[in-house]
Order: C-alpha cells, then structure tokens, then sequence
C-alpha cells in the first residue's frame, strides 16, 4: 500500500516541510496544550511562556465557547489552601483576547498560572506563564507584550520572522526555544500516520550518546527486537545527522518507528537541535494493536520523502 504523492508545504519552527496533504496538525485542548516553551533569561531567575494553537478554524463564537469552557472547568476545581475556585479571575483585553489567571497548583495560594488566550484571525492562540511571590501582574504584562508579536500565516514560506506554529508565527526575543509539533495522516488504505519534530536551543551534552546509540540501548533494555530497515548518517534540516528505521511486529500487527536527528552540538535559533519521528499503525483506545497498511517500502519512500524536504525557512531569523 502506498501513500499519496500530493503534498502540501508546512511551517514548523524556523523550517518547512513538505508532507501529504492529508496530514493534519494535531492541537491539544488548553490545559494540555504546549506547542513551543520560550525561555527568558540565561540564569536561576529565568522566566518561560508556553506558546500553543488550540484550534485553526475558531469563529468568535467558537472562540468565546472554548473560553467559556476552559473557565468553568477551572471553577469546577477547588484550590484546598483558599478554600475556593481554582479560578481567580476572567478578564476581557482588547477584542478578541481574554486573561484567565487561576492557582497553579490545587495545594498552594500564593502561585498562579496565567493564560492569555487569542483569536488571531481564525486561529485561536494560548500563550501561558506562572508567576510567584506576588509577581502577577509582571507575569501578565508579559503575557500582553508577547501576544502582540503573534501573528497570522498567510503562507508558509512567507511566515517572516519568529517561530512558526503552523498558521502563526510568534517573533519573540527568547534566549532559548523549545518545541515539539505534531502531525497525524493516513494512507491510502486509511491506515493511522503519526509525524512528530521537535527542536530545542540548549547547548547538547558533548558526551551525549548519538541517537543509533540511545535509542538501541533502550530497545535491549525493553526486550523489544523490531527488524531493522536501515540505519546510519542522514542529512536533515540542512545539517548532519543519524537515522533509525524499524519495523515492530506484534501478533501479526506491523507497525513502523522511524527516528532522526541532527548531530551538533552547539546550537543557535537558526540552527537547532532537531528531532523527527514517524510512527505506522497505533493502539487502539482499549489497547488493541492496529497495524499499519504500508509494507516497508513504501514507509520508507514516504519517509524519505519528508526528509529530504526539511529546510531552513527564508527570513526565518
């Protein structure tokens, strides 16, 4: 079984690539959501914001309904040291943007967590922080000041400046990115798809293992055997790198694991470490192996393909 060969170009990060066009970004509800987390600062008194898209086709409707949602699960919940909501306040910013601020935690009073949610044209953008010993206000005004750097993506080669999710791109003056995309297909005989990349700004560990070496020592010590496909030195993203293809074979199940990524060690915003999965075949809610309908070629070929298509994003920055 094969795979189709129409693509569609995506932008993720500071790069593009080129996927089937029946790929999907996949969007996680708020309370989970965490596409790229920026970091602020170089020291012990760092700051983070969580960046993620929730939806790419909110209305204001929609929008206002999810915001609605997300704030009568956090009243549901209590926070034990207050004796009260989870939920400490709601409030409505310029047209289309709405602050939640609630405990972070359901055990302590004096940390919140704080969410700026956005409608940026049809997408609807989180951006969330934490704030401690009575900094909340400085928390939020950080929140105000980064959402007005996110902006719609009207085509993916032409994203301009910052780190692309997808249908936006946030240009924010980070010290460090950290993030992870995800994307689910299928082929043509409706067999599941996963596709992951994530890519971080961290100086790697001179004495890191590379990923041939990681990732079978982890296999001998699961027990697992999978047949390896192929393995060995690989160009990704404009930079060298390992890959590792195998195939998982579980009563009478195939599924494919296919795993990449860049070698170096020093790092920058334009040049980051970056990692790629794909997965065939996936379990079932109730645990149910359900295989894959590519044979190793063509997993290989779509593979391949993706590959070969990462590459630096112009104008990126």
């Amino acid at each position: 079984m094969s795979v189709t060969h129409n693509v569609r170009t995506h932008c993720v990060g500071r790069f593009l690539v080129d996927l089937p066009d029946n790929f999907k970004q996949r969007y996680l509800p708020a309370a989970d959501a965490n596409d790229v987390t920026l970091y602020f600062g170089k020291d012990e008194n760092f700051k983070t914001v969580d960046v993620a898209v929730i939806s790419d086709k909110a209305s204001p409707a929609a929008f206002a309904g999810a915001i609605k949602q997300r704030a009568a699960a956090l009243s549901a919940k209590t926070n034990y040291e207050s004796n009260s909501s989870m939920l400490v306040a709601e409030q409505p910013l310029a047209q289309g943007q709405v602050l939640l601020r609630y405990y972070a935690s359901p055990d302590v009073a004096d940390s919140y967590a704080h969410e700026l949610h956005a409608l940026v044209g049809s997408v609807h953008v989180i951006l969330r922080t934490n704030s401690f010993n009575g900094m909340a206000e400085q928390a939020e005004d950080r929140l105000k000041a980064l959402v007005a750097q996110v902006r719609a993506v009207p085509e993916p080669s032409q994203a301009g400046p910052g780190f692309c999710l997808g249908p936006v791109v946030i240009a924010a003056e980070s010290d460090f990115e950290e993030a992870g995309l995800r994307f689910n297909g299928v082929d043509e005989g409706g067999g599941p798809i996963g596709f992951e990349i994530a890519t971080n700004t961290f100086v790697q560990p001179a004495d890191e293992p590379s990923l041939i070496a990681r990732g079978e020592a982890n296999l001998r010590g699961l027990g697992a055997d999978p047949t390896l496909l192929k393995k060995g030195k690989v160009q990704l993203a404009g930079a060298a790198g390992e890959q590792w293809l195998g195939r998982f074979d579980e009563d009478g199940s195939r599924q494919h694991g296919f795993y990449a990524e860049t070698d170096a060690k020093a790092v920058s915003r334009q040049h980051p470490k970056v990692s790629v999965k794909l997965f065939t075949g996936q379990q079932s809610e109730s645990g149910e192996a359900l295989g894959s309908k590519l044979d190793d070629e063509a997993a290989i070929q779509l593979w391949d393909s993706i590959v070969v298509s990462m590459r630096q994003r112009p104008g990126a920055g």
